[in-house]
């Protein structure tokens, strides 16, 4: 086959990207880049400081140029007349010079001694394209010269710029998270305006250097001191770069290594502008870097937020709180206990100010005249009081004495802005708020005039943080509440920390009042953590542990009534500042038809105290309303006292906190205590309802515990006969006779029968997966009722014929106790499951 040549593409002589990035040598070590991330289009021409330079065409060591795996040409260059060909590019990964060898990419010799390449992506990443410095030879066309020509001084760069919008450059993102860009390939030329995603930014400064990695590129690039002010009119600004170090060794990155010098200029609007140039070429990757910040239309001296947290301060121990989960907006004002005070200047100690890492300024509070300035946040990570630098504020200092900020989401949890309490000052007399309640007299009804408050974050059977805190909600009046639009009520029982959307759940200490009460006054408790941080990841992953509830914080109290319609109103108050993060908790109860005739029959003897550990975890099983417990056919109770670990078939053994109630009560909340051997009621997860009904039985509204290994537990000694049995739409007859008369068939089962389609019943699934994904099925809660074929995702399956497989072994099917045929339900305790197996083999043909 002859190629014909197309007459309409440019030479790549002529037409090529320069990249004069003398990392690429042979000679130079390995930086971690990427070639993969390199955004490939085109011809290059490489040179080395604006002399000429090849590929090398010799097998390269591992860790040089640039990273580890180093890329060369396996084959020599062509001569001009050879035009463009093609050339394998092989890859040395140490014990082999070509492990790497399946790419390919164009070469092309050039007059004037110098070679171009259309390069492409390689395969994987840390492989870089290398260069032999034995080949550099001058290049006549380079220019050294620096000679810049006079300005025309009418020109104003604030109306005549080019804007510059990329969202890589952000200082914000995280700094492994590079997209192999590089400055020293674009032509720069005249004026520019930076914006991140349509947001106006500037060029970091050098309080804030950033660390390698970040900003898109690998180099990061900062300017090396302030912007000017207005009146300045153009300067100039040294630029610096970050040195490259592992993260472990990071303490030197902010050598304040030059890279150049740039022009800037402050622009009516708050806004700046740039004469960028190209970076110094011996920085590898570099790329400037941005910082968004929103122009201002208002003076935040006057418009901000009270942050009242008095754990921040410097010498308050830490609490596990982390800032990145807080939803900070706009401006701030510090507090402590009412009266002013600054963040720190100097570095905190780690394991302070309420988080582990503390973050403070780097650099000293403005004055009044200073305006809106920027400063670097640094994080203390321990072994360098500046490890986190990745955090840059705005700051105001107001007349009044006092500061403002706009906090911004630092980049990692376990991080929390801290104040100093050696700055500590009153706020002035027009500030304060003495006024004395007086009592109230309600000429409504609060149960028909409230504020609705229904965010689902305040659940208490929710674990995740999410950064809310009530102390800083300005709360008025009466409330109702609700959970996704479920009514719903404050918790009455301890709620481990961290959960319902902030650090500390606070919850009612006392039932709710009843209907004839009218409004009660009821304390107000909050969950106290009590632990220092260096266990904090053994607390968090096991948080049943310690022992929150018996050092409690007390907060303010609040006022309750009870409304007809089965729901409260709460008059909700700012909690107690001293209070970490404190949220209100609440738990939403459906109202349902009575339960007493409305609930599904669990009957788990398994489930008694007396029974011992089997591993089952209630945490798999689908609760879904209310449920009636038996003992082979016959009533029992949850247990009202604590029940050893290991019993009832599960290891973490849940008891009812309280006892039952009595019919006239009606429908009645109750705390569910687990046991883990170090304490009966060191679990607080499970509040549930009960109900008392006619028949000497109970019915429970239970629900999934947080915990694997945890099972509700009943009480052999509460067991009654049931009364006889009646046919109910919810409540078939229970009986204990096994006697099945005989059966005639007038049809053929062949052809009425029911589809049974459960993926999980699967007989190929291994203990493992069912323990990874167990789904806590049981077939003693199913009512049967005729005749069943079996599929497996659709296609035929059949039961086992007998417990012979080598496949099957504890716990498949997505249950506890396998049933390989169905007379085992007689024999076998009544937790398993049929199982249906499929494939070759194991399927009859139809």
């Amino acid at each position: 086959m002859i190629a014909l040549s197309n007459t309409n593409t440019p030479d790549p002589c002529n037409k090529y990207t320069s990249l004069d990035q003398p990392w690429r040598a042979n000679n130079e070590t390995e930086l971690d880049i990427c070639d993969r991330r390199f955004s490939w289009d085109g011809w290059y021409r490489f040179f080395y400081y604006g002399m000429n330079i090849r590929m090398a065409e010799s097998c390269v060591p591992t860790s040089r140029c640039g990273a580890y795996y180093t890329l060369w040409l396996n084959g020599s260059h062509p001569e001009i007349e050879d035009g463009v060909v093609t050339r394998q590019v092989c890859g040395n990964a140490g014990s082999d010079c070509c492990l790497f060898g399946s790419m390919s990419i164009k070469v092309k010799t050039c007059p004037g001694n110098y070679s171009v390449y259309k390069l492409f992506r390689p395969k994987y990443c840390n492989m870089a394209y290398c260069t032999d410095v034995s080949t550099i030879t001058p290049n006549p066309q380079f220019n050294t010269s620096t000679t810049t020509t006079p300005t025309d001084p009418s020109f104003d760069p604030c109306t005549k710029y080019s804007v510059v919008d990329d969202d890589w450059r952000d200082t914000a993102i995280p700094y492994n998270y590079y997209h192999g860009h590089d400055d020293t390939v674009v032509e720069w030329k005249g004026w520019y305006r930076l914006y991140i995603e349509g947001k106006s930014a500037q060029i970091a400064e050098t309080a804030w250097c950033e660390r390698y990695r970040t900003c898109g590129g690998y180099t990061a690039v900062w300017l090396g001191g302030s912007h000017p002010r207005l009146e300045d009119g153009i300067v100039t600004r040294e630029i610096y770069r970050s040195e490259r170090y592992y993260i472990e060794y990071n303490d030197n990155q902010c050598s304040f290594t030059r890279s150049g010098s740039v022009q800037v200029k402050t622009c009516p609007g708050d806004y700046y502008v740039y004469k960028l140039v190209k970076p110094a070429v011996s920085s590898p990757m570099p790329t400037y870097c941005a910082v968004v910040f929103n122009s201002l239309t208002y003076d935040p001296c006057h418009n901000y937020i009270s942050l009242d947290q008095p754990w921040r301060a410097n010498n308050e121990t830490g609490l596990g709180i982390c800032d990145s989960v807080f939803s900070w907006n706009g401006w701030y004002r510090l507090f402590y206990y009412g009266m002013n005070i600054r963040m720190p200047e100097s570095y905190v100690d780690v394991n302070r100010c309420g988080s582990y890492y503390s973050l403070w300024l780097n650099g000293p509070h403005p004055e009044i005249e200073d305006g809106v300035v920027t400063r670097q946040v640094c994080g203390n990570g321990g072994s360098n009081s500046c490890y986190f630098r990745s955090t840059p504020i705005r700051v105001k200092a107001c007349l009044g004495s006092y500061y403002v900020y706009e906090f911004v989401s630092p980049v990692w949890c376990e991080m929390a802005y801290c104040t100093d309490v050696s700055t500590i000052t009153p706020t002035s007399a027009s500030e304060h708020n003495t006024t004395t309640p007086t009592p109230t007299s309600y000429s409504s009804d609060p149960c028909n005039k409230y504020s609705v408050l229904d965010e689902d974050w305040r659940n208490a059977r929710s674990n995740h943080r999410r950064g809310h805190d009530d102390t800083l909600v300005e709360w008025s009046d009466w409330y109702r509440l609700y959970l996704q639009g479920k009514s719903a009520q404050i918790s009455e029982w301890c709620v481990s920390y961290t959960t319902c959307g902030g650090h500390t759940p606070l919850w009612l200490n006392g039932s709710h009042p009843q209907l004839e009460d009218g409004i009660v006054t009821r304390d107000v408790y909050g969950t106290n953590v009590n632990y220092y941080y260096y266990d904090y990841y053994y607390y968090y992953n096991y948080n049943d542990y310690h022992n929150q509830c018996s050092n409690r914080y007390r907060s303010r109290p609040i006022q309750v009534k009870a409304c007809p319609g089965h729901y409260y109103v709460y008059k909700l108050v700012k909690p107690e500042l001293s209070i970490p993060m404190p949220t209100y908790c609440i738990v939403a109860f459906d109202s349902v038809a009575d339960p007493c005739y409305n609930y599904v029959s669990l009957d788990q003897p398994w489930r008694a105290y007396n029974e011992t550990g089997l591993g089952i975890s209630d945490a798999d099983f689908s609760w879904n309303g209310w449920y009636r417990l038996f003992y082979h056919g016959m009533n029992i109770r949850m247990s009202e006292s604590c029940i050893p670990t290991s019993r009832c078939g599960t290891y973490y053994t849940l008891w009812l906190n309280g006892s039952h109630p009595e019919i006239e009560d009606g429908v009645v909340t109750r705390q569910v205590c687990g046991n883990d051997e170090s304490g009966c009621c060191k679990i607080h997860l499970n509040p549930i309802r009960v109900k008392a009904c006619p028949g000497s039985y109970y019915v429970y509204e239970l629900v999934s515990p947080f915990f694997y290994e945890t099972g509700y537990c009943t009480d052999v000694n509460t067991v009654t006969p049931t009364a006889a049995p009646t046919t109910t739409a919810t409540e078939p007859g229970l009986s204990n006779a096994r006697t099945t008369p005989p059966t005639t068939y007038s049809f053929d089962p062949c052809q009425n029968y029911t589809v049974l389609d459960d993926d999980w019943r699967n007989a190929s699934y291994n203990y493992w997966y069912w323990y990874t994904s167990s789904r806590g099925h049981d077939d003693t809660t199913v009512e049967w009722n005729g005749w069943y074929r079996l599929f497996f995702q659709e296609a035929d399956a059949q039961i086992l014929e007998g417990f012979k497989s080598p496949k099957l072994s504890y716990n498949p099917c997505y249950n506890y106790e396998v049933l390989d045929d169905p007379q085992e339900l007689q024999t076998r305790p009544p937790t398993g499951v049929f199982i249906g197996i499929g494939g070759v083999g194991g399927v009859t043909p139809t």
